[in-house]
């Protein structure tokens, strides 16, 4: 289905459409959410909570071609809120028996990515997780592209400076 199809089943308060766009859209978005949030049942409550958010703010979309970057940005600032709440209680998911060296070397990655401050983990996590480009991540985050490519080199170099320290890869 179209995008402007799904915004005019929305603004017809016709709920499919939006969920059936989530659904073809499911791994992109969990990619996003698995870099924030690193537990499944948190991000299933972000798809929720953004499919309702969505679904009661349609009309605030100002332009139809922008709505999958109004959509990420909803799930982006959800999963920072929800990363933020659970911040105490946050428990990283033990690794599954028999994990293969790759798994390891990922999750370590993760775990470092994680420990970096929030604007260079976010352009870090939408630009080689999520293969955004840095003009779409700019559009995203509503900052110029400069600053983009700045943060994605600090958060690189800073991330490289963590991974050197603990010798991981």
């Amino acid at each position: 289905m179209r995008v402007e199809e799904v915004i005019r089943c929305v603004k017809k308060k016709e709920m499919e459409a939006l969920v059936n766009w989530f659904d073809e859209k499911h791994s992109d978005f969990y990619k996003i959410g698995w870099a924030y949030l690193r537990r499944h049942h948190d991000i299933e409550d972000v798809f929720q909570t953004t499919i309702l958010k969505v679904y009661d703010h349609i009309n605030q979309l100002r332009e139809p071609q922008y709505f999958e970057t109004w959509v990420t940005s909803i799930f982006i600032n959800e999963c920072k809120r929800l990363y933020r709440k659970r911040k105490k209680e946050f428990d990283q998911d033990v690794e599954p028996i028999g994990a293969s060296h790759q798994d390891h070397t990922k999750m370590e990655l993760l775990d470092r990515l994680e420990q970096l401050e929030e604007p260079y983990k976010e352009v870090i996590i939408l630009k080689y997780i999520n293969d955004f480009s840095q003009e779409d991540i700019a559009d995203l985050l509503e900052i110029p592209l400069g600053t983009v490519k700045s943060r994605v080199y600090r958060g690189l170099k800073r991330l490289r400076k963590q991974l050197q320290k603990g010798e991981v890869v």
